[in-house]
């Protein structure tokens, strides 16, 4: 090369700027009590996106595990208020319905949308124990569990 000539082409490294990865927590919709502050404080924390997840399940049993497709009324109320929520700190927040097996769902949703963590209600059901177990099996995202504590009614 010339002397006072720059190098062009392939011969120079671009830099491009370095994006930082997006950091995604899901919030399924299974306990019907979702629109809890402590969980979606939990959610937002350290995330980018929060995604609100409502699974219409045709095997679920009606006021245990998720929702069925009587509840779908009020699944779409309850998906509107918790993201209406995460909005309110100030975090991307998606919502999506999805039919099938709410474990499912859940599991595949984690793997294709890249999930680093899943943030639930903790409840005392066989189905509940199912789910948390096959979100650990099956996904490298963290789960993260959030106890409500029962309000005394006067």
């Amino acid at each position: 090369m010339k002397k006072g000539k720059k190098a062009t082409g392939s011969s120079r490294k671009s830099k491009k700027p370095v994006q930082k990865r997006r950091t995604r927590a899901l919030i399924p919709l299974i306990s019907k009590k979702e629109n809890n502050k402590e969980l979606v404080g939990q959610a937002c924390l350290g995330s980018d996106e929060v995604i609100v997840l409502l699974v219409v399940d045709t095997e679920a049993m009606p006021g245990q595990f998720g929702f069925a497709a009587s509840d779908i009324g009020h699944g779409n109320g309850l998906m509107r208020e918790v993201k209406m929520m995460v909005e309110q700190k100030g975090k991307e927040c998606n919502d999506l319905m999805e039919w099938g097996d709410t474990e499912t769902k859940v599991v595949h949703l984690i793997q294709l949308r890249g999930i680093d963590k899943v943030v639930l209600l903790k409840q005392d059901n066989q189905f509940f124990k199912k789910l948390v177990k096959s979100i650990g099996a099956q996904t490298k995202a963290s789960v993260e569990l959030v106890k409500v504590v029962e309000e005394e009614q006067a």
